[in-house]
């Protein structure tokens, strides 16, 4: 009996141990001491610092919406990964896959959906997120060149979207990016090799299915993951959120911070569980578009790109195209602007 429960003692150490080598600290930290090491000890926590200025945490300052994008991120790689598993990158077997994942495979079409919707929304929520930097002003010093990672970030998320739209290899996704590859013809000094690349003179080449899909499951997620890191990084040394204040008030010179394990965490938490329930109902009653597979020698009328390059393609209707893909979308980064009354 003594030895039995030697034994147990025993496996009951081993196990504490072990527990400990995964989790060092509390998963509740209690004091200030155990919180710091709780951030420490953490890999996505430790972009955050022990504490913030009380003042950032209120939701109507960011709206919470650099969380949103990071949520809505994982979401599409994780959705992502599952579709990998189901879908085959030829011309030929494209479109069939696709409809093996809505027909045959379970909860499939809940998946494409979900992956379909969340890359959408983020589009919206990184333009939200922009115009949100820019009117507080978060783009001044010493955040100039985080406006310009931000700024990369946004072009790689649209290159994302671009090269996904082109996977089902149905006649919206064909014609939509045939209107888009023709775009990037234009730009001056690479356009004519980015379209002999992309495409096949007019048409997309058998290639550029293959070439989309490596970008869209390897280079850009991989490149997309690498910044957003940096990106919070550098958020976290500028010293946070700026805090916009009218001309008449003082300068808060010791702002009050609270810790932000649980009262940040728990705020990034609730909505980012609040942003996945919507988005799931969203899937739940809306599908992806799917029209009929892809016929290189039947164009529909009118031929019209993605709704988020609508607004190049309208271009092209009133001014020369170069100017309206390679000058006109720079005009959006220039940063010398008033800048507001910060704390």
């Amino acid at each position: 009996m003594t030895r039995q429960t030697s034994l147990d003692t025993t496996d009951a150490n081993a196990l504490l141990r072990l527990w400990r080598s995964v989790f060092p600290v509390p998963l509740r930290p209690r004091t200030e001491k155990d919180r710091k090491r709780f951030l420490r000890s953490n890999l996505i926590l430790h972009f955050r610092p022990p504490a913030v200025k009380e003042k950032t945490l209120t939701f109507t300052l960011s709206w919470g919406l650099g969380g949103m994008a990071a949520t809505l991120v994982l979401l599409q790689m994780a959705t992502g990964i599952l579709l990998k598993f189901i879908y085959v990158p030829t011309p030929v077997d494209a479109y069939a896959s696709v409809q093996t994942i809505i027909t045959q495979v379970p909860f499939g079409r809940l998946v494409r959906n979900l992956h379909h919707w969340c890359a959408n929304l983020l589009v919206v929520i990184l333009m939200l997120h922009m115009l949100r930097v820019f009117f507080t002003g978060a783009f001044h010093s010493p955040r100039q060149f985080n406006w310009i990672i931000g700024l990369v970030l946004f072009t790689m998320v649209l290159a994302a979207n671009l090269s996904g739209y082109l996977l089902p290899y149905d006649q919206l996704a064909y014609w939509a990016v045939t209107v888009i590859t023709a775009m990037l013809g234009y730009i001056p000094g690479i356009g004519g090799w980015l379209h002999r690349a992309l495409g096949n003179g007019a048409e997309l080449g058998p290639q550029t299915l293959p070439f989309f899909y490596s970008m869209h499951t390897a280079v850009i997620p991989v490149l997309l993951v690498g910044l957003m890191g940096f990106h919070f990084w550098r958020i976290r040394k500028a010293g946070g959120l700026v805090v916009p204040r009218k001309s008449s008030e003082p300068m808060d010179e010791m702002p009050t911070r609270i810790p932000v394990v649980p009262h940040l965490l728990v705020r990034e938490v609730s909505t980012a569980l609040v942003l996945t329930a919507t988005v799931v109902v969203l899937s739940i009653f809306l599908d992806a578009p799917l029209s009929t597979p892809a016929n290189p020698g039947l164009s529909p009328n009118p031929v019209r790109a993605p709704w988020y390059f609508a607004g190049l393609q309208e271009l092209l209707l009133h001014v020369h195209p170069a100017v309206a893909v390679s000058v006109i979308p720079l005009l959006y980064g220039d940063g010398h602007h008033p800048c507001p009354d910060r704390g």
